[in-house]
């Protein structure tokens, strides 16, 4: 019985060896040529993602680190976003292993929540910073009497809908310029560029918030707006090499972003923020909007990454273009600082400074191609994010304001930042994003023509 298992494994191998290569389901690309002068590929395809993770918050603990004391950082939420959307795709083959490609997402539902953390299995509401503040944007007393003046409203499930519209159109180009296939002497090379049209209804995640700072999409009958209003570039290369029933892959990406005329700024109501009561934001910041231009505005991130992995083909029929393969990979993402929404802005209705992180983490996806004309094609993944601050604005140019001029934001001061907010900024009461847990979900069906 052994001896047959063995001969058997070994006759798979040999088919398998034998075969046509055939590239990496991430190499895919529409193609036209002799034989073939039209390729059309049109694919419907389902992602879902669930962000989980903890927020903590400095406080200051006066028995630490004596005479000088230190910072704690304190348990005070845990957050959830679960993100569902469609995704048509279309892509059409111009040339050889050259094809244009848009895409034109819909967005089911991209909602934010949020309760109080547990520690030793009761809510900590009843010490949370969030709920016993006492100060406002510019740390005055929020009330003379002393009395509390939460930060934003915490429910036992609080949570902000957005979504039930288009998203960010996406259009681009992929070229394969080496294909094994054609010339085993060589690796298929793909490389490729996206562009992220700012098409989606913008998200002001200020506008309408009620007495209490809670936002009016609180309610899954009014969901909110979510788009960015940037645009996004993508550049991408990746190479593949099919060893037999194995095809390893290494890919590169690296995103840019540009403002468009839409995009969002905390400058857009600032002066409104900093005369309510307990204020949103700073006077003398407010005043400072126009004198600092484009360094109050939205501060956009970029992001690049690494992928390596390898496609198993344990079956493989090329006469009738059927194929059963698994993909197996590892990537890290790292994305930069940023003054953009970050998962404190649906609770604050703010853009924050976000420190820079990295994204590490597995997938593992199972490709069926029943025929030339039909695959089905789905992945999951599970990745990690390392701490990192949700907030901590410089106080001013520099990173400090002039010390011989009123830094509270009462009254004028021309250095003072317009986003800093001494109750999220101020070291002492930083907010930071910590065991963190990204699942995602995809399925997709393809037709080829």
């Amino acid at each position: 019985m052994r001896r047959l298992r063995l001969r058997a494994l070994t006759i798979c191998t040999l088919v398998a060896l034998a075969a046509p290569a055939g590239a990496a389901e991430i190499t895919r690309v529409a193609t036209s040529e002799t034989g073939n002068l039209f390729d059309f590929h049109v694919s419907l395809r389902w992602d879902r993602t669930q962000l989980r993770g903890k927020l903590t918050r400095e406080q200051g603990d006066p028995a630490a680190n004596p005479p000088f004391g230190a910072n704690a950082d304190v348990d005070e939420l845990r957050y959830t976003r679960i993100t569902n959307a469609l995704v048509p795709r279309f892509a059409v083959g111009l040339h050889r292993d050259l094809e244009v490609h848009v895409e034109l997402p819909y967005v089911l539902a991209d909602d934010h929540s949020w309760r109080f953390a547990l520690v030793n299995g009761l809510p900590v509401e009843a010490v949370s910073t969030i709920t016993n503040n006492t100060i406002d944007a510019m740390n005055q007393p929020c009330d003379p009497g002393g009395a509390t003046c939460p930060l934003f409203p915490v429910g036992t499930n609080t949570t902000v809908y957005h979504g039930g519209r288009a998203g960010d159109v996406k259009a681009g180009v992929a070229w394969g310029i080496f294909s094994d296939a054609r010339d085993d002497t060589k690796p298929f090379w793909l490389v490729g560029a996206d562009l992220t049209f700012p098409t989606a209804s913008a998200y002001d995640p200020a506008a309408g918030r009620s007495a209490s700072w809670a936002s009016p999409h609180v309610s899954s009958g009014n969901p909110g707006a979510f788009g960015e209003k940037v645009w996004k570039y993508d550049l991408y290369t990746v190479l593949s090499r099919r060893l037999g029933p194995i095809d390893p892959y290494f890919k590169a990406h690296v995103t840019g972003m540009q403002r468009s005329s839409g995009t969002y700024s905390n400058c857009e109501h600032a002066a409104e923020l900093a005369r309510r009561s307990p204020a949103e934001a700073t006077l003398a910041g407010a005043a400072n909007c126009s004198s600092w231009g484009d360094d109050a505005r939205a501060r956009l991130p970029w992001i690049g990454g690494l992928t390596f992995g390898a496609e198993l083909v344990p079956y493989e029929n090329p006469s009738e273009d059927q194929k059963v393969s698994v993909d197996v990979r590892a990537f890290a993402d790292y994305t930069s600082s940023q003054r953009f929404y970050n998962p404190l802005t649906d609770m604050s209705g703010k853009l924050h400074a976000t420190e820079p992180y990295l994204t590490m983490g597995g997938l593992f996806g199972l490709y069926l191609r029943a025929s030339r004309f039909v695959s089905l094609h789905a992945s999951a993944s599970l990745a990690t994010q390392t701490a990192h601050f949700l907030s901590g604005e410089s106080l001013g140019r520099g990173g400090v304001a002039d010390a011989g001029k009123d830094i509270t934001g009462v009254t004028a001061n021309p250095d003072l930042n317009p986003n800093y907010d001494w109750r999220y900024d101020a070291p002492g009461r930083r907010f930071r994003f910590s065991e963190t847990s990204v699942f995602g979900l995809s399925v997709a069906g393809v037709l080829q023509f």
